[in-house]
């Protein structure tokens, strides 16, 4: 994948930077010793990364499993997030730092091991952008067409538009065992990914499929509620007044801005990437380019959690109550402990007595 003619061997195997194309062959370890300037930022970020994405990703998951209150339709959508970011904290991220780490060899001594790794990551990041599009559209039809949103938003319509979205990432792995596109190790980035220049048209609609249409789709739908609410307001606060349910719609719209606020930081990730692969038709951007890029869009699966604990109070009210529980068990285990050593103490010294 991405093999030059002008990239340099050294007599030991590893690989010099190519000055015309920027390809990089590095061997065990040789990243980490000849560019540590470069490589242990990387390896730090994604370490760090992995762990606080795994954690934060599963305590949503459990936060809505043990909390009631949080179990609603808008939450189907979002443990479909959770578990999509779960693949790349969990699987992703410690198979780029083998990649930094061990190289391209590593890889070759497991066949198919890169591939696999690479087209499941493939369907994780589109599905979490598609999942995200689905939730601004599902903002979008509870503020502004209130009355056709239960018809439409039913938890079985939810969940199918949740495992419908894993389809369309699927769609784009099979296409590889027709000779269209395919998943492998990236020199330049050092991970195994989509090979943007396997068959570079069908990148473009790659681009366009995982960041493009979820985009459009979620800037037009988050506009269009700017725009309602904008021309509603007053009319939206006199029915918070009257009703019971007074307050529906507006933490709906602060809902809606929680989901904007995903979605911008998911755009601001992914966007540079699907440039980069467009645009960098000839493969001729330097190593560094593709590697700060790549390496900054596989952040965003480790954000969604402290975007919820910032923005949405139920969740960071949840989030507090988990750990308050963490340290009370904690607490409570090193008191049973301090106990026990008391109760040993004691036996020792009747024992030594006696």
């Amino acid at each position: 994948m991405n093999n030059s003619e002008d990239t340099i061997f050294t007599n030991n195997n590893s690989v010099v930077d190519n000055i015309t194309l920027g390809v990089v062959l590095y061997g065990r370890h040789e990243f980490l010793r000849t560019r540590p300037g470069l490589a242990v930022p990387c390896i730090i970020v994604l370490g760090f990364a992995s762990i606080v994405g795994t954690l934060g990703n599963l305590l949503i998951l459990f936060v809505i499993a043990t909390k009631r209150k949080l179990r609603n339709v808008e939450s189907i959508f979002i443990v479909n997030l959770a578990i999509s970011d779960l693949y790349v904290t969990v699987v992703a991220d410690p198979m780029s730092l083998i990649a930094k780490l061990e190289g391209e060899e590593f890889f070759g001594s497991v066949p198919g091991l890169c591939k696999v790794v690479a087209s499941i990551c493939t369907i994780s990041c589109v599905t979490s952008l598609m999942t995200i599009a689905a939730m601004s559209l599902n903002r979008y039809v509870f503020i502004c067409a209130n009355d056709i949103y239960n018809k439409i938003f039913t938890k079985k319509t939810c969940c199918a538009i949740s495992l419908s979205v894993y389809f369309v990432g699927i769609i784009l792995v099979l296409m590889n065992t027709a000779g269209v596109g395919d998943h492998g190790f990236d020199r330049k980035s050092l991970e195994c990914i989509w090979d943007r220049m396997e068959t570079f048209p069908f990148t473009i609609v790659f681009s366009v499929i995982l960041v493009w249409i979820p985009s459009i789709i979620t800037g037009l739908c988050f506009l269009r509620i700017y725009i309602y609410v904008r021309k509603h307001r007053r009319r939206i606060q006199e029915h918070t007044s009257q009703t019971f349910n007074a307050d529906r719609p507006l933490k709906s719209f602060r809902l809606a801005k929680t989901f904007v606020l995903i979605y911008a930081v998911f755009g601001s990730c992914w966007t540079p990437y699907a440039l980069l692969i467009v645009i960098d038709s000839n493969d001729t951007f330097p190593h560094e380019v593709h590697l700060y890029i790549t390496l900054f869009a596989h952040l965003h699966p480790s954000m969604n959690w402290c975007i919820y604990f910032m923005t949405n109070k139920h969740f960071a009210k949840a989030y507090k109550e988990v750990f308050e529980m963490l340290l009370s068990c904690k607490k409570q285990t090193n008191t049973h402990v301090h106990r026990i050593e008391i109760h040993q103490v004691k036996v020792s010294e009747a024992i030594s007595h006696s």
